[in-house]
């Protein structure tokens, strides 16, 4: 489980994202894991139209103080160094990924996190099962936000050989 001051961090990038209406509800995704998890993760996979994804985490699961309460906090350097690259194309220039914050819900085999690159907040999530996760970067340097697909090849050897 993840500590007091560690979920008040999460919660204040998701007030601070929510102000800036990007999130325009909060629901319960912790009431059933399966099933969103499932809708995320089917609508992450689709060829062209992943923005929905997004949507559908920031409204699901972001708000949901029960879902980053039942995560673990996971040293994951590997990930966090992928997630750097993604931000890096991203944004079109090299930048470092700092406070890296990686959570993960064992259970379900599904990471998410936070940080910042550039002044900007980064959120993430990613599913072991595909290999594959989403980026958000917000601001964007077109709008709103960015968003980047990314899979890994091979995937997590494992949460804590990372």
């Amino acid at each position: 489980m993840i500590s007091d001051a560690t979920e008040r961090s999460i919660l204040r990038w998701i007030y601070i994202i929510f102000r800036a209406g990007i999130i325009h509800g909060m629901n319960s995704a912790s009431q059933n894991f399966p099933h969103h998890l499932g809708v995320l993760r089917e609508r992450m996979l689709h060829p062209t139209d992943y923005e929905q994804a997004v949507n559908y985490f920031l409204e699901e699961f972001a708000g949901d103080a029960a879902f980053v309460r039942a995560s673990e906090r996971e040293q994951m350097p590997h990930l966090v160094t992928v997630l750097g690259n993604v931000v890096s194309n991203a944004l079109g220039r090299s930048v470092k990924l700092e406070g890296a914050l990686v959570s993960y819900l064992r259970e379900h085999r599904f990471v998410h996190g936070n940080g910042q690159a550039d002044g900007r907040i980064v959120l993430f999530f990613y599913f072991e099962d595909a290999d594959t996760g989403m980026v958000m970067i917000v601001p964007g340097i077109r709008g709103q936000g960015e968003l980047a697909r990314f899979h890994l090849t091979g995937g997590l050897t494992g949460p804590q050989k990372n």
